[in-house]
């Protein structure tokens, strides 16, 4: 990817984590890189085309942090892997607030969106078989691997938008909360020590 596509990535990144995509325009964009608003179409021919590439950079950085399990106890699996995916949430912070409305606004960004949470869940799904295997969860049959895995996956998803629903201002820390959360669901679960 070329320097330009970057830097037009990373300010759009910016600005729609600190404004929106509402109000964040094309214009402001190629303004804060210091380039033309043609130099900027040469590249995306569209905000929405901005967008898809943030969730596809998104998803990729989700991607290529692939955990090394070997000679870890799940504690840190579990806490690497969670901390991985709300490090990423927070990064990416527009994608999370503003999901519903962008998904609305574009089918292509939709239904990549479908397949990349379809994926998710069957990980989260693979992790608690793991778990399992590794005696930290009691057994679990296939409905309870199905209603955890879709319930942390929504903790991830609307977590950020729940806390400003409530009014609490998303911060890096408060969005971080999120893994604790997890952690707590999943301690029903967890195999009790003889």
């Amino acid at each position: 990817m070329s320097t330009t596509k970057n830097k037009i990535l990373d300010i759009a990144l910016r600005e729609f984590n600190k404004h929106s995509t509402r109000v964040v325009t094309t214009n402001h964009i190629a303004e804060a890189c210091t380039i033309s608003p043609g130099n900027l179409y040469y590249h995306y021919r569209n905000k929405e085309a901005i967008i898809f590439s943030l969730f596809e950079k998104m998803v990729s950085e989700w991607d290529d942090e692939v955990l090394n399990l070997e000679n870890k106890s799940p504690d840190e699996i579990l806490y690497q892997q969670l901390n991985k995916t709300f490090e990423c949430i927070w990064k990416y912070r527009f994608v999370h607030r503003e999901l519903a409305s962008l998904l609305d606004k574009d089918s292509a960004l939709k239904k990549m969106c479908n397949l990349v949470f379809q994926r998710r869940l069957k990980e989260i799904e693979g992790f608690l078989q793991l778990f399992e295997q590794m005696n930290v969860l009691r057994p679990l049959s296939k409905e309870q691997r199905g209603f955890i895995a879709q319930t942390a996956l929504y903790y991830g998803l609307f977590w950020q938008p729940y806390l400003e629903v409530v009014g609490e201002r998303p911060t890096k820390k408060n969005v971080m909360r999120g893994v604790q959360m997890i952690q707590l669901l999943l301690e029903p679960y967890q195999r009790v020590s003889p």
